[in-house]
């Protein structure tokens, strides 16, 4: 079976691809708007939300697409114009090639805990709660979120909706994520390099190592349709920590020295933004669904530096 990521070229695309391929997949062909050159894998660059990409290669036969490209939170904060047109405008163009095709395929979009907010900022929230995000990259999100419920509805698709937790730690350069500190604030001390942390430390966040949510999207792709019903968004497993919680595990793991590279700076903006956020994911569908957890807080951190070795 062909699969096909957008957003493949990025960091957790890659993970995803790994894995993907470890698991026997041979035809994958990546969606990238940059150049980009993955392993084992045909790249066909493009604007997803404005080149008719996509219908070519659905063409031949059922497909599985797991759908991550998109505009990140403190990007479309940023650019609302932008973001609309490509987390929007990218998911319509991908729902409009599968319903004009001949064969039902899978589409696994990658969601957000960012799609609460509101009354749920800094609460708890499971996979029913309401939707009510409090920023431009949870809103697009939620609508495609509910797009994919009603194209698996119509049977356009056989969809389903990953809600990630922070993903921590996040390897390269820095993205436009406004959570991209809960990565920076290991990556760059473990490498030697400063980092600034923009929240309050007893900020408190639900996260997921890459490795383990790259498992959870892959695994997701594979879940029976009918175990998930009607409203196909699945909370991925994720813990919660506070900002203090891992700082701790960073100067457990890299020592005084790496914990003196972490700078509090404070951001009115990015702090409103996180906060926004729910703090605590029950996870109960998603774990009755057979996807894993990530065991600790350390050892995310730890999964990470185990990278630097290779």
């Amino acid at each position: 079976m062909r699969i096909i990521v957008t957003g493949g070229g990025g960091f957790l695309g890659r993970l995803l691809i790994e894995g993907l391929q470890a698991a026997g997949a041979n035809d994958i062909v990546v969606v990238e708007i940059a150049d980009a050159d993955v392993p084992g894998c045909q790249v066909v660059q493009g604007d997803l939300a404005r080149d008719d990409l996509l219908p070519a290669l659905l063409e031949d036969a059922p497909c599985t697409v797991f759908h991550l490209a998109s505009v990140v939170s403190a990007g479309a904060e940023a650019d609302w114009e932008y973001a609309v047109d490509q987390n929007l405008g990218g998911m319509l163009q991908l729902l409009e090639a599968c319903r004009h095709s001949p064969h039902l395929h899978k589409v696994v979009f990658a969601s957000t805990l960012a799609v609460f907010g509101g009354f749920t900022a800094g609460g708890e929230v499971g996979d029913f709660v309401k939707q009510t995000p409090s920023g431009t990259y949870g809103t697009t999100k939620a609508i495609g979120e509910l797009l994919i419920n009603d194209a698996t509805r119509k049977g356009h698709i056989d969809g389903r909706s990953a809600r990630l937790p922070t993903v921590i730690v996040r390897s390269g350069a820095p993205n436009a994520a406004a959570s991209g500190f809960a990565s920076g604030m290991f990556r760059e001390p473990l490498n030697g390099l400063p980092s600034v942390v923009p929240v309050a430390e007893e900020t408190p966040m639900v996260v997921g190592s890459a490795q383990n949510t790259a498992i959870c999207i892959q695994m997701l792709g594979e879940v029976d349709g009918d175990d998930l019903g009607h409203d196909r968004a699945v909370g991925i497993p994720g813990l919660t920590a506070t900002v203090a919680e891992m700082l701790a595990v960073l100067e457990k793991v890299g020592g005084a020295e790496a914990r003196g590279l972490v700078e509090m700076k404070y951001d009115p903006g990015v702090d409103a933004l996180v906060r926004s956020w729910p703090a605590v994911l029950d996870d109960e569908r998603g774990r009755s669904l057979g996807l894993p957890a990530d065991a600790d807080l350390e050892s995310m951190v730890r999964a990470y530096m185990e990278t630097l070795n290779r």
